[in-house]
């Protein structure tokens, strides 16, 4: 026999072993670049629509009183009286849209 040993820095698995590393250490890299750019545009509020553009329009009827406001997370509840009677309207904060209405005429 042969006294040749085969050389450990050349075998095959070695080179597979130092391609993983490679290949996982440049995504762990992207990963932490996608982490810091993702941190950085919430801190700047880059990617959210400003008030401005999700401010609707809420009108009352001619002769509407507001009698009582409240807000809950997300909502507020506005306790109106109208011509025909109350009503409570439940608005969404985020984009001021009527999300429920609940109105109640006056007897006669």
């Amino acid at each position: 026999m042969s006294d040749i040993q085969p050389d450990p820095q050349n075998s095959p698995a070695l080179k597979a072993a130092k391609i993983a590393v490679i290949i996982l250490s440049s995504l762990i890299i992207l990963a932490l670049i996608a982490l810091v750019v993702g941190a950085v545009m919430k801190l700047s509020g880059s990617g959210k629509k400003s008030t401005a553009q999700l401010a609707s329009d809420f009108t009352l009827a001619p002769g509407s009183r507001i009698i009582s406001m409240d807000s809950q997370p997300g909502r507020l509840i506005l306790r109106i009286r109208t011509s025909t009677g109350e009503e409570i309207d439940i608005l969404d904060t985020q984009n001021g849209h009527l999300v429920g209405q609940v109105k109640a005429t006056a007897e006669k």
